[in-house]
């Protein structure tokens, strides 16, 4: 993974998110990850951005094949389009994924250029900087991942952000537009119903940190961004929320300029106003008594 990163870099419209992000260049390898997640970062129309993603995966593929001699690479398309939304590595024995989300597309902070960790650059023997989002942007999928698929990985990274600095007041600002880019409803992300995470814990995340970390304190993570959240959520950020679930987004109480215009926030928006209207008034009322009560 590390020698195909510095191969995404010159290719602009994308910026590394998620797990690899946080654990390679923003932290210092406290754990490992295997996959690429990418942020595509200009706002433009949809099947623009899908052609543009296609041809820039396209672009790092024929870089990879230069590179590493000898890789198998499959590619992923998108349901129905012969267009690139992913790819897969596999080179000595060792896999890698590259992935987009083509809903959400720009940024909230915009973007980073970061280094490679001490650790990961004396491990690797290697040195690189990659354009990452921004630490409050990449926490805020983080958390948003952490909420919504529970998974052992993303409360560890969380766990370590409660741990250290803690959800900044622009972490909570980014965090609340991913609330709103989500397609889970609000109120379930903010509200998730915990569940059994043994297995997977055991099965896909034992050994993969370099300190060891129990199952109790994953679960007590994920008990205290629950309620972490809840307690920092201001009278305007609920009314916020609440203004965005009735499809009349009150843009003032959040503070941030553009947001409107993000391409997940419209899809939502757009889904909110498909809803029918008893529904939709089930899951507004529900929202307000858990918000506003």
């Amino acid at each position: 993974m590390i020698r195909i990163l510095p191969l995404i870099n010159p290719i602009t419209v994308f910026a590394l998110k998620g797990g690899t992000a946080i654990n390679f260049f923003v932290r210092d390898l406290p754990r490992i990850s295997v996959d690429i997640d990418l942020a595509y970062l200009p706002v433009n129309e949809r099947q623009a951005a899908l052609a543009d993603i296609s041809l820039s995966l396209t672009k790092i593929s024929g870089k990879i094949e230069k590179t590493l001699p000898g890789s198998l690479i499959v590619s992923k398309k998108f349901h129905g389009q012969n267009l690139l939304k992913g790819l897969i590595i596999r080179w000595n024995e060792s896999s890698v994924k590259i992935e987009t989300n083509p809903v959400i597309r720009g940024t909230v902070f915009g973007t980073r250029m970061k280094a490679l960790s001490p650790r990961a650059q004396h491990l690797f023997e290697v040195s690189a900087d990659i354009r990452t989002l921004s630490s409050a942007e990449l926490y805020a999928g983080k958390i948003c991942a952490a909420l919504d698929r529970q998974h052992p990985r993303d409360l560890f990274d969380v766990n370590l952000l409660l741990k250290n600095e803690g959800v900044s007041e622009e972490t909570k600002k980014a965090f609340l537009v991913y609330l709103i880019s989500h397609p889970r409803p609000i109120y379930e992300l903010l509200n998730p119903n915990f569940t059994d995470i043994r297995s997977v814990f055991e099965n896909e995340f034992r050994g993969i940190t370099v300190d060891d970390v129990g199952y109790g304190e994953l679960v007590t993570t994920r008990e205290r961004l629950v309620a972490l959240i809840m307690n920092s959520l201001t009278s305007e950020d609920r009314q916020f929320l609440v203004s965005v679930k009735k499809g009349k987004p009150e843009w003032d109480l959040l503070g941030l300029e553009n947001v409107a215009l993000l391409p997940a926030v419209r899809w939502k928006l757009l889904n909110i106003g498909k809803m029918g209207r008893v529904r939709h008034g089930k899951s507004l009322a529900r929202l307000e008594d858990y918000l506003l009560r």
